[in-house]
């Protein structure tokens, strides 16, 4: 079995304020934590990025 984490983020500014929108950004390892701020995640995430949560699916093979 393979397994899919999914993370909640939404962007932060260096002033803390926060974007309206959250987005789901997918991964197959778990590199991530919640409450981690963490820069350029990648095409379409750029700038800051805070983990609001994460969930894991089970992707049959």
């Amino acid at each position: 079995m393979c397994k899919l984490y999914k993370y909640k983020v939404i962007r932060e500014r260096l002033d803390g304020s926060r974007g309206k929108r959250a987005r789901t950004y997918f991964s197959f390892e778990n590199n991530l934590t919640v409450g981690g701020l963490y820069v350029h995640l990648g095409s379409g995430f750029p700038g800051l990025q805070r983990v609001l949560s994460m969930t894991v699916e089970e992707l049959p093979d």
